[in-house]
């Protein structure tokens, strides 16, 4: 199939090289409003070939699918365009900035008979999978707590907040791993460089108990991108800065009722098997995949929505300092 890049900054230009690389695509073409960036991907890329327009792409029937990397608050406008000239799309994170907008995508993808898919390219590590596998098993019990921190001296992005960059991928995780959405959510944040906060908190909290506290900053000094998943039979940490033993699963935990006291399980610990493949690779292999075999990405728009709810949700909760939200 042939396709469309929509958006060389730094996210697109990551792609493009995946896209190339797939021997199911054919011709690439790419645009970009400021053609300094077009140029210098076409000097780069020759094989890429540049529009001068996005009305081209859309007209053009021999392009059989879009790809957007461009700023969230465009996502819309450019996907709904796509989808309604019978495109299959491909979002980078998050879908949109509004729910009521990934609803209407999901529901024209549906009418025009096309795919829709959200880049939550984490979702697609090995890790991920793993940690997924491991919690379907049983292996680790009940679990009541995810304790989670991504965090760093992040670039400040003008259109949105670090819950709409950094937490939609906690909130992605989760969804994929837990196969379930919490019932509510309470939210703190903090804005000093501008009115969009670099710094907050979420509380996640699941109607089986299960709670979830996710920091994300911009302004951290060190790179951290940690996770603690805690079960009643075992306790699990996956620190994705590791260049191996990414995930340690632990045979430690808590047991009794307090009456007449606890006893603690001092087991040792584990590394966990995980593919090493590369992520973004796998997100275009998916796409390619689900539209060939006619069937939801793994990352469809309908995960899309479900992510952009639960980021509004923290949103709202920030901005009426921490007040709990229900998920409608």
């Amino acid at each position: 199939m042939n396709l469309a890049l929509i958006g060389l900054g730094r996210w697109g230009s990551k792609l493009l090289p995946k896209l190339l690389d797939h021997k199911s695509i054919g011709k690439i073409y790419c645009f970009d409003i400021d053609r300094v960036r077009v140029d210098r991907v076409v000097q780069e890329y020759p094989s890429a070939k540049p529009v001068g327009d996005f009305e081209s792409v859309l007209n053009d029937s021999d392009i059989d699918a879009v790809v957007i990397a461009t700023p969230v608050g465009t996502h819309y406008p450019l996907a709904k365009r796509a989808l309604e000239h019978g495109k299959h799309v491909l979002v980078e994170k998050p879908l949109t900035n509004r729910r009521d907008d990934a609803r209407h995508l999901v529901e024209l993808a549906e009418k025009h008979g096309v795919k829709l898919m959200v880049d939550h390219i984490t979702v697609y590590s090995g890790p991920v999978r793993s940690i997924k596998k491991l919690i379907a098993s049983g292996t680790m019990g009940k679990l009541f707590h995810l304790d989670a921190i991504r965090a760093g001296l992040g670039i400040i992005q003008p259109d949105v907040s670090v819950v709409w960059d950094l937490a939609v991928h906690e909130f992605a995780l989760i969804d994929h791993v837990f196969g379930e959405m919490p019932w509510a959510v309470s939210a703190t944040g903090s804005a000093f460089y501008g009115h969009l906060e670099e710094i907050a908190h979420a509380t996640l909290f699941w109607k089986s108990g299960l709670v979830a506290h996710i920091h994300v900053s911009w302004l951290s000094p060190i790179k951290t991108r940690k996770m603690m998943i805690c079960g009643m039979k075992k306790m699990l940490l996956f620190d994705d800065t590791l260049s191996d033993n990414k995930i340690l699963l632990f045979d430690q935990g808590v047991e009794g009722s307090g009456s007449p006291g606890f006893t603690y399980r001092e087991g040792g610990s584990e590394a966990i098997a995980y593919d090493r493949h590369e992520p973004l690779v796998a997100v275009v292999e998916e796409f390619v995949r689900s539209i060939d075999e006619n069937r939801a990405p793994l990352t469809s728009g309908s995960v899309g929505l479900r992510a952009v709810e639960l980021l509004e949700a923290v949103e709202k909760s920030i901005k009426q300092h921490g007040l709990r939200v229900e998920l409608s």
